[in-house]
């Protein structure tokens, strides 16, 4: 066995949330169980019970009646006609407000150029009346659209609860992202009503929205209204309405909540629609009983509106905790402006993508500590587990992965179980996930795809317009009959469960299949290189060229000397099938806005494919370093 990283004390487990959901299902269905494997081995093995158990321990308030929390047919080739608490209606801002209080603010806030604010239950709550009462007399109800391009700001939130007060569905882009981006993901949904910030600022720089606006008013024909934020129209409505008691329509269960996208990588974005009451359930366990929010406690995700983090984050306020947000560079003033941040906000969940935490490694952190780390995105180095243990020995470092089509994490944290470097601490609970081989047979301790064998509650309805779902079943059943595959090469053990990265970003080398997060790990680690990217080329003669593409840190130099370095760790390491053919340094690596490596357009490029059918640069957070690597590929 590893040595454990992190192990939770007695008094820190018999404080979580999970030990309590623990106790109750002893007390309530005198269940009771030794390890935390079991409690997960009867989640899955009693569906039904398990999620009808979570809707009475989070006290879910509802009206209409259900006979059962899950009807499922396990012969179907996919689990898109699963009925979840079928007879029930339910509202997720309802559930939001029932944390109003007066002991604690509801939001903090601060942004590059504006300071620390605190945003009281009171305040918020008029300001969502005045933006609920906007809409009603717009016409929007229940079921129709209501489309967003707007900052992590206060106002996003509140905006976000006066839509889904009303049963309308929400759907949100980044300001970051670009024109024809925004365009090709709206235009799918036919908003009734638009709200836009027509500038933000990142880096101290201050970008424009106006053309994305103008865009956007020529290609949403279905508008009734536009509302830009902060200009007079947004002032019309914070100071033209009386605040009034809010109130809160009903939806059923499966109603959609918000419509999320794929990254659109290649073609047109998926609008990928889902479910109030699977979003409500799936995240109240996730945060509650994987990641340990609590009441009273302050939680903060560093994301922008277009990742699905930011709904993630907006569901803590349902575990009684403070949301904290911060708007523009992460990294703003050397790190200082964030950090400061934190410390004033008394953070005691910081959550942000892996590569920030990798930025991090060498900055020495005085006077705060948070009590929860999350990790996502992409798979947290070792090197950066280790790094982030030592700042803060005492904090529980949770690595999860899920996506946007769950919009959760199904591989999280426990605060029950210790934390091993490089490692995410376990399949979180309901979440029947196993590792298939190629003969899709489930195995333990090898590389696999990484499957789901029943269905969540968080899974999608379906993808908007997507006819028949042919786009749903070919996403997610296409490659083993009857179950979910997510696209993930992993391994579980009992120490947790390794992430290798995307099995179609995996490399295969004479027949070997290599993690990407394998190589990563051990260049990663090597102190002049800041950041790489590694792909394979498979030709038909049955050989394959592993390419290496290293980013150096600032003013260090790629030379002979560190081309050895490289190739000798990544043998001692791991193996000499690990050693690339080929080593170029590049000036930055490609990431799309959410924070994943392009791993697979890259390979395309260098596959001879046309670069305007590989990616869409209106999703990338850098698409000017794509020459870099168009240029290697003419010349290699």
């Amino acid at each position: 066995m590893t040595k454990a990283l992190w192990t939770p004390s007695s008094d820190y487990i018999n404080k979580s949330g999970l030990f309590h959901y623990q106790q109750f299902l002893e007390s309530d269905k005198g269940i009771k169980f030794s390890s935390y494997h079991e409690l997960h081995q009867w989640s899955i093995d009693n569906l039904e019970e398990f999620w009808s158990s979570l809707f009475s321990y989070f006290r879910i308030s509802y009206s209409g009646r259900y006979k059962k929390g899950v009807s499922w047919d396990s012969s179907a080739t996919d689990f898109i006609e699963t009925q979840w608490f079928e007879g029930v209606e339910l509202s997720y801002a309802e559930h939001i407000f029932k944390q109003k209080t007066t002991e604690r603010p509801a939001l903090k806030f601060a942004s590059e150029s504006i300071g620390y604010e605190e945003v009281s239950w009171e305040e918020l709550s008029e300001m969502v009346s005045r933006i609920q009462q906007f809409l009603v007399e717009k016409g929007v109800e229940k079921g129709d659209r209501v489309a967003a391009v707007l900052n992590n700001t206060i106002e996003s939130i509140a905006i976000f609860l006066a839509v889904n007060s009303l049963g309308a569905i929400w759907s949100c882009c980044s300001p970051d992202f670009g024109d024809v981006s925004i365009s090709e993901r709206f235009t799918q949904i036919k908003p009734k009503v638009l709200f836009i910030e027509t500038s933000y600022q990142y880096n101290e720089r201050i970008f424009s929205k106006l053309e994305t606006l103008e865009r956007l008013k020529s290609d949403l024909t279905d508008l009734s209204a536009i509302v830009q934020v902060y200009e007079d129209d947004w002032k019309k409505i914070i100071f033209g309405y009386v605040p009034k008691q809010l109130t809160f329509v009903r939806v059923p269960f499966a109603h959609p909540i918000w419509i999320l996208y794929s990254s659109g990588t290649t073609g047109k974005p998926k609008a990928i629609t889902h479910s109030t009451g699977g979003n409500l359930l799936e995240h109240f366990k996730a945060l509650v009983l994987h990641q340990n929010v609590q009441n009273g406690e302050n939680f903060l995700w560093y994301t922008t509106t277009g990742w699905m983090m930011w709904n993630y984050a907006l569901s803590s306020l349902l575990c009684g905790a403070t949301l904290c947000l911060f708007d523009g560079i992460i990294n703003h003033n050397k790190h200082l402006t964030f950090w400061t941040f934190l410390k004033r906000a008394q953070v005691d969940h910081l959550g942000a993508g892996a590569v920030y935490f990798t930025s991090l490694e060498g900055v020495e952190i005085v006077d705060y500590a948070p009590k929860v780390i999350g990790s996502t995105g992409s798979p947290l180095p070792i090197a950066t587990f280790e790094d982030l243990q030592r700042k803060f020995p005492d904090v529980h470092i949770v690595s999860l992965s899920g996506g946007t089509d769950v919009c959760s994490a199904f591989l999280s944290g426990s605060p029950t179980l210790p934390v091993y470097a490089g490692m995410l601490q376990c399949r979180t609970l309901g979440a029947d996930i196993v590792a298939f081989n190629d003969e899709g047979v489930a195995v333990y301790d090898e590389v696999g795809e990484l499957v789901i064998r029943k269905p969540m509650p968080s899974m999608p309805l379906y993808f908007w317009n997507d006819i028949d779902n042919i786009k749903y079943h070919e996403s997610y059943f296409d490659r083993f009959p009857s179950v979910w595959s997510h696209g993930d090469w992993i391994k579980i053990n009992d120490e947790g469960v390794v992430i290798y990265g995307r099995s179609d970003a995996t490399l295969n080398r004479g027949g070997v299949r290599i993690g990407t997060a394998e190589i990563y790990n051990a260049v990663n680690s090597l102190t002049p290189i800041k950041d790489s990217l590694v792909i394979c080329i498979d030709y038909e003669n049955g050989s394959s060229t592993m390419l290496l593409f290293v980013q150096m840190e600032e003013k260090m130099g790629f030379d002979e000397e560190l081309r050895d370095m490289i190739k000798r760790t990544l043998r001692a390491q791991y193996s000499p099938r690990h050693v690339p053919d080929s080593i170029y340094p590049v000036s930055d690596i490609p990431y799309t806005l959410s924070g994943k490596k392009l791993e697979l357009p890259i390979k395309k490029i260098f596959s001879g494919k046309e670069i305007s059918k590989v990616v869409s640069t209106d999703i990338m957070r850098n698409p000017e370093s794509l020459a870099e690597y168009i240029a290697i590929y003419n010349t290699h």
